[in-house]
């Protein structure tokens, strides 16, 4: 573990240095980009958002609805919010970067049973295939006994151990590496690897390798229900009278695939950390974009491709999470520095961050081209899959 921490620090001083965002300034076009927002909020039953585009020459942010729909409270730019899946991306990069301190000990191309046993094809599916998502395994959340035993008691605490079961005992879904398959599982698989591997819990490695470097004071790895103050509350579906209705779920259900939470300005500064490699050497940094396109999965999260631990849309790179109460998102486009983060207080509709997003480049004058197949791409939508 010292290794890991040394060689850490190596990759942090290369990855940070002269990079920040722009401090100031608001962009043109804030009016019709509140419009945006304010129109999704509407269409898709959403009590508050927090929104934000950086880029070099300036930035906008937007606060707006409710945090709290009982008490009224308006949302703050410093509430906490569930991130849901956006999660994944942290726990790809927590092994990641063991591939990188290992001293060539670690590869990820070495197949799971080398370090995990009781795994299906576990002497076939590699670390790579369990990071962007073509293990064959199946997805523990599809599976109708962890559906019936989660409706039973959405605050019951689970084990890493306890989902897993419920994927292993499912078929596999196809032969590793042959395709792509959207997969909770195989997170679970990558964070248990890294407790493994390193003697700790995950939430300790998470917070020395990532959230500590970064300064990522606002985002955390929850086990309970209760996110930390100050707080939005979770929505999904209506009350009798048509009010949103609150959800309380335990993050454990989502375990390293989904359990963290955090604030806008936490997660646009891990967008562009993630997408730039701040805490990877170049030579693996690269090999996060080798992706494949997401759209043969129906039941993934839209993206146009889908790397190690990020996905890419329209050119931008980043992570969405998305699931009872909550849904996030954030990307950065590379070239240009931009960063766009996104968090709602509801899950009422798929892929609603996504959306917002597609309308946000238009706005911005930064759509994809229309014969690049992108989802942002009017008849390529979110919506039309």
């Amino acid at each position: 573990m010292r290794l890991f921490g040394v060689c850490l620090a190596a990759s942090i001083v290369a990855g940070l240095s002269g990079t920040s965002f722009a401090s100031s300034g608001m962009l043109s076009a804030g009016p019709q980009l509140e419009v945006v927002v304010s129109s999704a909020l509407q269409k898709y039953a959403v009590p508050g958002a927090v929104v934000g585009i950086w880029t070099p020459g300036g930035h906008w942010e937007l606060t707006t609805g409710l945090a709290d729909v009982e008490s009224q409270r308006p949302m703050r730019r410093n509430d906490h919010l569930g991130i849901r899946s956006i999660t994944k991306s942290f726990t790809v990069t927590l092994v990641m970067q063991l591939v990188a301190c290992s001293n060539g000990t670690i590869s990820l191309d070495d197949p799971v049973a080398k370090y995990l046993s009781g795994v299906p094809n576990g002497e076939t599916i590699t670390l790579r295939e369990l990071g962007d998502m073509t293990s064959g395994l199946a997805n523990y959340t599809a599976s109708q006994a962890f559906q019936q035993e989660f409706a039973a008691d959405l605050t019951r605490t689970w084990t890493a151990d306890e989902l897993l079961a419920f994927a292993f005992k499912e078929p596999m879904n196809f032969a590793p590496g042959s395709q792509f398959e959207y997969s909770n599982t195989n997170t679970i698989l990558l964070g248990k690897l890294v407790e493994v591997l390193t003697g700790r819990p995950f939430e300790d490695v998470l917070s020395e390798q990532i959230l500590g470097p970064l300064s990522l004071a606002s985002t955390v790895y929850l086990s309970g229900t209760a996110l930390p103050p100050p707080a939005a509350r979770g929505y999904q579906g209506e009350t009798a009278d048509g009010q949103p209705d609150d959800v309380v779920v335990s993050f454990s259900a989502f375990s390293f695939a989904g359990a963290m939470a955090s604030t806008m300005h936490d997660l646009a500064g891990w967008g562009r950390a993630l997408a730039r490699g701040t805490l990877l050497p170049a030579d693996l940094q690269s090999q996060r974009f080798i992706a494949r396109p997401t759209a043969s999965d129906p039941a993934s999260p839209v993206y146009d491709s889908y790397g190690l631990g990020i996905g890419q849309v329209a050119g931008w790179w980043g992570h969405t999470g998305e699931g009872l109460g909550f849904e996030a998102a954030v990307f950065h486009q590379i070239d240009r520095d931009e960063t766009f983060a996104v968090l709602l207080n509801a899950s009422n509709a798929h892929d609603v961050p996504v959306r917002i997003f597609c309308e946000v480049l238009a706005v911005l004058g930064e759509s994809p081209a229309a014969d690049s197949g992108s989802v942002c791409v009017p008849g390529n939508s979110p919506g039309s899959r």
